[in-house]
């Protein structure tokens, strides 16, 4: 049998469509997916589409939409589906009757699918439809029995992905790199993956539970990896190595992920599945709203209502996270209007009548708890919750960076640190750094005898402020060694250490060096 209108509710391929009229039609046969491009697309279709759009076309008039479903349904497609909350925060009622007199199914998409998600996902099960014959009993009950061996599960999924899996579950004793080869590689090259430095990162939408983030890794070599997260009582991480080029999992790379979780966390997702759907829906429209992706205040406005929420007169994004970047934060704001978690960090909207006074409870907390509290700029209407996010995250990318004390910063307190992430964009950066840094990374690939190199006595002189003695106490080295390194450095660089304008060029020289190294770029 192949596909129907009803298996795009059943067969997860889109377990967050919803059915919106016309479920006497759920029978209709499925052969292809086809976008709405044009009011006239109905001469072009030959039946059994899955006709997909914004209603873009339609944003004008929206009870145009409801004759061209009559003509559409003319032509023997199989359904329509429509992505809310772009251009359309419902649709209209005469709409939905006629799907319903006509029993043509009429589906609302959530807004964060991609055309091409949907087009893989139906092409992906007509596949499988189709060669489902092939696969004989006999080897699915081998699957089976090898599905008692969760590593074992784990080397098939990565193998069905061509796609390298990094998993970390503790209380099962899994750190393991899974190749698409099929052979599973031990915690040491985990760990390996796991401490490359990240210089960008961006959220994916949550599923259920598990939230999920892009990560731009800089091991010398760029690449993005896709990271899925279920923190409960057996915490659970699944890293997706994205091939050069991609930059964005698919959907059905996504599914996949969620299925190879659910074997190795089967109750904890099924308590995902009937979570609180109002919580959840906060959740994802203040993520939405942070990213920036709603283009209409009039659809915001119009979900803000529908879940109860009124935004304060004053108010701000904040970002908590733990120091050490492994755990949840164990402090947040407690009268967050809405928020939601990705990773260790926690992002808030949070009512701010006063800053001082926030920044001072809050500095108080982050000290005693050791977390930071990253404050973005104030907000007084839903347009500017996107600008308040960014400064937030801008704020607490430099806490990590600059490894500042724990405690509460706002985005204008930072002013010198974004100053010095952003020296290497001045056209003069470069021959600060010829000067002053560069010749430390020949001296590092010559002298292999070195037991510390240049460039890290340097990294810790900047941190100490140029006292010796406590760069000695900090790289745990007897003081008149450290004292011999600066005479060497000095040398090599033609610098006097007492000179206060070489202590600043060479201080402006790591800083600069930090700046092209986080970027993988190169002056």
């Amino acid at each position: 049998m192949g596909l129907i209108a009803a298996d795009l509710l059943r067969h997860h391929l889109f377990p967050d469509f919803d059915l919106l009229g016309g479920s006497s039609g759920l029978n209709r046969e499925l052969s292809s997916v086809s976008v709405i491009d044009a009011p006239d697309v109905d001469r072009w279709m030959r039946g059994g589409e899955f006709l997909v759009g914004s209603g873009y076309i339609f944003r004008e008039d929206p009870e145009a939409f409801t004759d061209f479903l009559r003509r559409v349904n003319e032509r023997g497609i199989a359904a329509v589906g429509v992505k809310l909350d772009r251009y359309h925060h419902e649709l209209p009622s005469s709409m939905v009757s006629e799907a319903d007199r006509m029993g043509l199914p009429l589906l609302s998409i959530p807004l964060h699918y991609r055309w091409t998600d949907i087009i893989e996902g139906v092409q992906t099960f007509l596949f499988q439809e189709r060669n489902r014959s092939a696969c004989s009993i006999d080897e699915v009950g081998s699957f089976l029995e090898e599905g008692l061996d969760i590593r074992q599960i784990l080397s098939t999924f990565a193998s069905r992905l061509q796609r390298t899996l990094t998993v970390q579950c503790s209380q099962m004793g899994i750190c393991h790199n899974f190749m698409p080869d099929g052979s599973v590689e031990g915690p040491e090259a985990a760990q390996e993956f796991l401490k490359t430095p990240v210089v960008q990162e961006r959220g994916l939408p949550k599923r259920g539970q598990v939230v999920a983030n892009l990560e731009l890794r800089n091991s010398g070599v760029l690449q993005w990896s896709a990271s899925y997260r279920f923190l409960s009582d057996t915490p659970l991480t699944v890293h997706l190595w994205l091939s050069q080029g991609e930059n964005m999992p698919s959907a059905r790379q996504e599914r996949m992920i969620l299925r190879a979780m659910t074997l190795v966390r089967a109750s904890a997702l099924e308590l995902s599945a009937i979570s609180n759907r109002s919580a959840m829906k906060k959740e994802k429209l203040f993520e939405t709203l942070c990213l920036d992706i709603y283009n209409d205040t009039s659809i915001v406005e119009a979900n803000l209502r529908e879940l109860g929420i009124t935004l304060p007169h004053k108010s701000c994004v904040v970002i908590v996270s733990s120091m050490d970047g492994t755990s949840p934060p164990r402090w947040t704001p407690p009268n967050a209007v809405m928020s939601y978690r990705l990773g260790d960090m926690w992002t808030g909207l949070v009512p701010l009548p006063d800053l001082d006074q926030a920044k001072g409870e809050w500095s108080q907390r982050g000290r005693d708890l050791k977390v930071y509290v990253a404050i973005g700029g104030g907000i007084k209407s839903i347009g500017e919750i996107s600008r308040s996010y960014q400064e937030a995250k801008r704020t607490f990318n430099w806490l990590r960076e600059f490894s500042l004390d724990p405690g509460a910063y706002a985005h204008e307190d930072l002013s010198l640190y974004a100053l010095l992430d952003n020296l290497f964009r001045l056209p003069e950066a470069k021959g600060v750094y010829k000067r002053f840094f560069e010749p430390l990374l020949e001296e590092a690939s010559s002298n292999s005898r070195r037991s510390l190199p240049l460039k890290e006595l340097v990294r810790s002189l900047v941190s100490c402020d140029f006292n010796a003695r406590q760069c000695a106490q900090m790289l745990h080295l007897h003081y008149n060694t450290v004292r011999n390194h600066l005479d060497e450095l000095e040398k090599l660089l033609g610098v006097d250490l007492n000179n206060p304008h070489h202590r600043l060029g060479l201080a402006l020289a790591y800083h600069i060096g930090n700046g092209i190294k986080k970027r993988g770029i190169k002056l």
